[in-house]
């Protein structure tokens, strides 16, 4: 499989698209490290259930999970260290850190002239801060895997190790809405366009180390949550009309184009962003 003995970390897999990516990264043989955030620590193995059909966070499934707060500093680089204990350094089941996919997010709506100021703190701090956090934690994880396997691989009693070091995918999840104003979503839209800024910079200083990062730009998504909030009568049909193929984004959909810019055929993407907007964006 694609990415046998190599580890996925999502931050906010639990969630409905980040579930979809993780299913389709696991079925590539990846082991997945699920951060999930300490609101969701209740429902943590009903989430489980949900999205991958399992009934405990059991790391023989191939998933382990991890409480973190990826807006605090010291929650991200114990819920790091902690995986890179469990999944990384151990010699007989050792994991290659491989792959970041920062899938959690939040928005809300509000008037741009009544927006909180806490509001739109939370949004930075959660769509751009968090990402920021765990991106660098993930990539000096991976420098430091990479540079042990180059020592490895140029000592004569291990002929056997691979020459071409294992590839570093940072894929971040953006929005429509880094490219358009959208109505009561002025936090939200600022949010994702500084995370596509974001993302560049990525990809211009570890490009050459070994990490190229992209990002993926949905329109609205048909998870559970995307249909409580656009499945009104009325509301679906007058979304539906903004997006040229007539329907909002499956999350497979979404998906699909997360796991292509993690193969190791997608090198030479780096610092792009793909829209799954159905031409929303077009318009």
């Amino acid at each position: 499989m694609a990415f046998a003995r190599r580890l996925a970390i999502l931050p906010g897999g639990l969630g409905g698209l980040g579930s979809s990516i993780g299913k389709k990264l696991r079925a590539q043989g990846a082991h997945l490290a699920i951060l999930y955030a300490p609101f969701e620590a209740a429902r943590r193995d009903q989430l489980l259930a949900t999205g991958y059909g399992l009934r405990s966070a059991d790391t023989t499934d191939g998933i382990s999970t991890y409480e973190c707060d990826i807006t605090s500093p010291e929650s991200v680089q114990s819920a790091f260290s902690s995986l890179h204990g469990d999944l990384v350094a151990p010699d007989d089941r050792a994991l290659f850190p491989s792959i970041l996919v920062n899938t959690a997010g939040y928005v809300s709506l509000s008037n741009m002239e009544t927006t909180p100021p806490e509001e739109t703190l939370t949004h930075l701090t959660t769509n751009v801060y968090g990402p920021m956090l765990c991106s660098q934690a993930f990539a000096n994880m991976y420098f430091a895997a990479r540079a042990a396997t180059t020592t490895k691989s140029t000592m004569p009693a291990a002929p056997e190790a691979p020459t071409t070091p294992t590839p570093g995918r940072i894929i971040n999840l953006a929005s429509q809405a880094a490219y358009v104003a959208l109505h009561q979503h002025g936090a939200y839209c600022a949010s994702k366009s500084a995370l596509l800024g974001l993302t560049r910079c990525m990809a211009s200083e570890w490009g050459s180390r070994g990490i190229t990062a992209n990002s993926v730009s949905p329109t609205v998504a048909w998870t559970e949550l995307g249909q409580k909030a656009w499945g009104a009568e009325g509301v679906k049909e007058a979304l539906f009309e903004k997006i040229p193929v007539g329907r909002a984004a499956l999350p497979e959909e979404v998906a699909d184009a997360v796991l292509f810019l993690c193969q190791d055929s997608s090198a030479m993407i780096n610092g792009a962003d793909i829209k799954v907007d159905g031409g929303y964006t077009i318009r």
